[in-house]
């Protein structure tokens, strides 16, 4: 409930600002809030770890009347698909499983968890589009992420994989990333559909950052590269901008 208000504020807050600006008339000024969701594919060091994967994040960005833009996006990753089998094999009995405090077998399910923070510069060249403002654009952004293993013990009945333990086992990676964005940025002349997609490349050069690795018993000495590639798509909230250079707000 709370996320459909929070849209319809944002929906409301775009068209109070829509007759600021006649946006058919040339290259403008645009400030804009983004909401962006992406389905990426991994490779390079990531592939070995996990499958596909979903990022939801957002932004803003300052666009100037030469059609440069700069700005800020952060973002949530999740995926389900984690490949390593290996991870708590050192705790669990026999029967590959682990006995909860009751005698019982737990449940564990594993997950990919991560998330990144980037600042961004790009540009769109305004061919295929209604106005001089939308169009092809290029994207590249230099930032920082992270990602690891989510271990979930359903019910929290297993004192081996309590929140301090999980940390020895969780395979915690970051470090600096740098990123391309291609594609199809749309701003309309009725103002009420605006939109990106296109396709994005990542590049991370993390490394382990736990002390230990409670599995193997050694110390984590990896430096890893880390890839992914996907589709993303976005929705833009603009905020248009009169020529007295005031802003408006709903």
């Amino acid at each position: 409930m709370k996320a459909n208000k929070l849209f319809l504020v944002l929906l409301g807050f775009q068209f109070s600002l829509f007759a600021q600006e006649d946006i058919t008339e040339s290259k403008i000024r645009i400030s804009m809030l983004n909401l962006n969701a992406g389905f990426h594919i991994p490779g390079g060091d990531l592939v070995d770890r996990f499958g596909a994967s979903s990022m939801f994040g957002m932004g803003f960005q300052m666009k100037n009347e030469k059609n440069f833009y700069w700005g800020f996006d952060a973002a949530t990753l999740a995926g389900s698909n984690v490949k390593e089998d290996n991870i708590i094999d050192i705790i669990t009995a026999d029967s590959l499983d682990i006995i909860d405090v009751y005698g019982h077998t737990a449940t564990i399910r594993f997950w990919e968890r991560g998330a990144q923070a980037q600042v961004v510069l790009g540009k769109i060249v305004p061919v295929l589009g209604p106005n001089e403002n939308s169009g092809i654009f290029f994207q590249g952004g230099l930032g920082y992420i992270y990602h690891k293993i989510r271990i979930e013990d359903i019910g929290n009945q297993s004192p081996q994989l309590n929140a301090d333990m999980r940390k020895g086992y969780d395979r915690l990676c970051m470090g600096f990333s740098t990123s391309q964005f291609v594609g199809y940025r749309h701003f309309s002349n009725n103002h009420k559909i605006n939109f990106f997609v296109g396709v994005e490349f990542i590049q991370a050069f993390t490394q382990d950052v736990r002390q230990y690795d409670y599995n193997t018993q050694t110390a984590y000495k990896d430096k890893r590269v880390d890839l992914l590639s996907g589709l993303k798509f976005g929705w833009t909230f603009p905020l248009y901008e009169k020529s007295d250079n005031q802003y408006y707000y709903y």
